[in-house]
């Protein structure tokens, strides 16, 4: 038997444990599994718990009438102003520069891209609309608005043939921090207006220059010749540089001042050339003159009884020139682009239905595609192209149709030459002047009997 004195022994005993398990429990790794599981005592039912059920003792019963242990967790909400997360970022008495811009590319019937370069690093915003400036745009990547020192918006969802104001808005960025950036002043420009296409109407106008080369001279004297109220828009035909060097080489020599004429309400249809292939900033040209939505140099717009095509004749030898070190790839290139074009060909619609077909390219006859610039040629001619225009060699040259397999005439555009093309339901009309005034030469295309 166990004595009386034994089960106070006994007692004690099971005291004394009782004790070592609560300290053990405020040790550092009880503490820490607590803290492991101190989320889940944050968790929240997923739906109403059912109201709790008298107590039983039987096992079965008891188990059925035990409440639900499902849980979610509690959605977030977002922080108040006067929460700490929310109080305000530094912004410093300091405003940024549009060194240059805002520059329209290649406005289509639906979209345009509006492109400018401020000095110091910014986020940009374009608001815009048809009668107010009741919408805005702000470019972001993966979630982030965008900062940088170039800026491209593009705006899409527009209408055939409308005319849009809009404004361009760029806001200091002094010092980006993972936490309370600190921020500069927003520095906004005047309001401007531009004009989608509109492949509905009957006429269409536009003006080709080509091979400027670095020549600012010789592009602020071709600014001065067109007819900008009447035109749609400029198609530069290629070789703005005579190679791709920098940033700044591609604004002073080219988009600056041809951005004068533009005067920020119209668009600019850029063809690469052969010399805009060359140099270390080449690889880079695209994000300057290229609309975001292509971002390659080859491309179809529509503009009244006009369907365009825009093809990139790239180098004008072959990849394995030693003076290319290696460092082209056109050949693959240009099989993909001649896919591309004979696709296009064969299941656009406006190739069937628009009035007239308009093929522009920098080098005539293709540019180099190893002998195979009959195949381009005879896509063009089951398209029922009715006009090219060419730039490179830097002299007038006019081609009719028959020359070299062709069903078309053949402009080649001089270097200080600008072409007016102007189109109507049934012709186009070409005149080519040079600088100084005179008329170089003229020419019609007649709408084919379908």
């Amino acid at each position: 038997m166990i004595s009386a004195k034994n089960e106070l022994e006994g007692a004690a005993l099971m005291r004394d444990f009782s004790e070592a398990t609560r300290n053990l429990m405020r040790s550092s790794r009880t503490r820490l599994a607590c803290l492991c599981a101190l989320p889940f005592l944050l968790l929240t039912p997923l739906y109403p718990q059912p109201a709790p059920q008298a107590h039983t003792s039987t096992g079965a019963a008891a188990s059925a009438q035990r409440p639900s242990r499902t849980r979610t967790l509690r959605v977030p909400a977002a922080p108040g102003p006067e929460q700490a997360v929310n109080r305000p970022f530094k912004t410093y008495e300091t405003r940024p520069v549009v060194l240059d811009g805002p520059f329209i590319l290649d406005v289509s019937d639906t979209t345009a891209t509006l492109e400018w370069v401020t000095d110091t690093p910014c986020i940009a915003k374009v608001q815009y609309g048809e009668k107010d400036l009741d919408k805005e745009r702000v470019p972001q990547e993966n979630g982030l608005v965008s900062v940088g020192t170039l800026h491209r918006v593009e705006l899409t969802g527009l209408r055939p043939g409308h005319t849009y104001q809009y404004k361009i808005l760029s806001t200091r960025v002094v010092r980006l921090k993972a936490y309370w950036p600190d921020m500069g002043l927003t520095s906004e420009s005047p309001a401007y207006a531009f004009s989608t296409l509109d492949p509905a109407k009957s006429s269409a106008s536009f003006s080709v220059i080509t091979d400027t080369h670095e020549d600012v001279a010789r592009i602020n004297a071709l600014m001065k010749m067109i007819d900008w109220k009447t035109t749609d828009f400029l198609v530069f035909d290629g070789d703005a540089v005579n190679g791709v060097q920098s940033e700044e080489q591609v604004f002073d020599n080219f988009l600056e001042p041809v951005s004068e004429g533009l005067a920020h309400t119209k668009s600019l249809l850029y063809v690469r050339g052969n010399h805009d292939m060359r140099g270390p900033f080449a690889r880079s040209l695209g994000q300057y003159v290229t609309t975001p939505d292509f971002n390659k140099f080859y491309f179809s717009r529509d503009d009244g009884p006009l369907h365009i095509m825009v093809i990139d004749t790239t180098e004008d030898k072959p990849d394995s020139t030693n003076v290319y070190a290696h460092l082209l790839a056109t050949a693959p290139y240009r099989q993909d682009e001649f896919t591309w074009f004979k696709h296009h060909a064969e299941t656009n619609g406006r190739i069937q239905t628009a009035p007239f077909r308009v093929v522009l390219l920098h080098q005539p006859y293709w540019g180099w595609v190893d002998g195979r610039n009959r195949e381009w040629t005879d896509v063009a001619n089951r398209a029922g192209v009715d006009l090219a225009i060419a730039g490179h060699w830097h002299r007038f040259h006019y081609f009719e149709p028959g020359a070299g397999g062709n069903d078309f005439p053949v402009l080649v555009l001089g270097q200080d030459q600008v072409a007016r093309v102007d189109a109507s339901e049934t012709g186009i009309r070409v005149t080519v002047t040079q600088i100084g005034g005179k008329v170089v030469g003229t020419f019609e295309v007649k709408r084919r009997e379908k």
